[in-house]
């Protein structure tokens, strides 16, 4: 009897760029869009939120220093024209600055004006309604930009693009079955004790294929997640496995254990809820390559005795860790095939105890079962297993 030998998983060399990075930010870059800067200052606000935040400090501190020297250089001009810097000490007339006889006077009397930290030493006086407009002016701006700065901090504090940062993909996925099910699994785990309120997962699989015209177009497949007990909200107290079934829907309905290594796609999980403590809506994402994606896995279980609190403990070192099972190289397409045909998968060889072996039978002729020729051995006899189902349903 012919067995199959447990092999090392060679993964493929080659590397793409992801559309989805592992710290969730999109690896995309858009050109050639006309107008695109005058549509984007359009909702100025907005784009300063998407901005980071050392270009935010930079432009508010240009625009605070630029505010600052165009009232200084106006208060000067004011002060120039109406001679008060030609004789310091004139007292015939009553300045319309009283201290302010240079430019840095005037400098730091517009910083005490829009900062509304004077006045004292410095002061405008009723002698020039230009210097009272400009004082009205400058507080009027001030408070604009104070407010402005206020509340696009108080924007980008809220946002719930932090939050997600303490929220954990695996590394990995695992293609695993159980009770005759083929499934995609990836853990995801909170590390706050806050919880995410109606967390929602959605994924869609990115894969370029080759039209008759010979073009590249990008195919997405949408793949619906659910967690462990099939519902598709998330109970995530602790950390739990988003599982996807793979059926004649799924994408991944055909691929098998030696398709997947040839295979160029791209799975982006996201995720959506809401952050209990602040109510902020929260969206992260991930993706996994094939290369990420290990056939005959599954995820090692990491919750722990109770502690002296009676707390269970969740050990987070086995997050990423994973230990083979035994299973069939066969797609899920050619499972559900040979169990139509009658066959069943065998596992286990009890003469060498390999676990690893797989033998797929006939339960149909038992008086010809025990014949070494009724008994199809997968890697070499799948296709003409195939065969026969194909000319079957013709």
């Amino acid at each position: 009897m012919t067995t199959m030998n447990t092999t090392e998983e060679v993964r493929p060399f080659r590397r793409r760029p992801r559309l989805v990075s592992r710290n969730s930010t999109y690896n995309i870059k858009t050109v050639g869009i006309p107008g695109k800067g005058k549509h984007l200052m359009s909702d100025f606000f907005t784009t300063m939120v998407d901005t980071k935040w050392r270009w935010n400090m930079l432009i508010f501190v240009s625009g605070f220093v630029v505010t600052w020297l165009f009232f200084a250089l106006f208060y000067w001009l004011i002060s120039k024209l109406h001679g008060d810097l030609s004789d310091v000490n004139a007292t015939h007339t009553t300045p319309c600055f009283e201290n302010v006889n240079s430019f840095t006077a005037a400098y730091l009397f517009s910083i005490e004006t829009q900062t509304t930290i004077g006045y004292g030493f410095r002061y405008v006086t009723e002698e020039c309604p230009y210097a009272v407009i400009g004082v009205l002016l400058q507080n009027i701006v001030g408070a604009g930009l104070q407010a402005a700065l206020a509340g696009l901090v108080v924007a980008k504090v809220r946002r719930g693009k932090k939050r997600s940062g303490t929220l954990m993909f695996s590394s990995v996925a695992c293609i695993v079955e159980e009770d005759g099910v083929y499934k995609l699994v990836i853990r995801i785990g909170d590390m706050r004790r806050s919880h995410i309120i109606g967390a929602r997962v959605r994924g869609h699989l990115f894969k370029t294929t080759r039209s008759t015209d010979g073009n590249h177009p990008v195919k997405c497949v949408p793949m619906e997640f659910n967690g462990e007990d099939g519902s598709p909200d998330l109970f995530m107290a602790w950390p739990t496995q988003l599982v996807h079934t793979i059926n004649d829907r799924s994408p991944l309905w055909k691929l098998s254990r030696e398709d997947l290594y040839k295979e160029d796609f791209e799975l982006v999980v996201s995720l959506d809820g809401i952050v209990s403590t602040t109510s902020i809506n929260l969206q992260t994402q991930t993706s996994y390559m094939p290369w990420d994606i290990l056939w005959g896995h599954r995820f090692n279980t990491m919750a722990k005795k109770y502690n002296s609190h009676d707390s269970l403990v969740v050990d987070f070192a086995n997050f990423n860790r994973t230990h083979t099972v035994a299973m069939s190289d066969c797609s899920a397409y050619q499972v559900h095939v040979f169990r139509k045909l009658g066959y069943s998968i065998l596992r286990g060889d009890p003469e060498n105890n390999n676990p690893s072996y797989f033998e797929i039978k006939r339960d149909r002729d038992y008086d010809e079962i025990s014949s070494p020729r009724h008994i199809l051995h997968y890697r070499h006899n799948k296709s003409a297993a195939m065969s026969s189902y194909d000319h079957a349903h013709i």
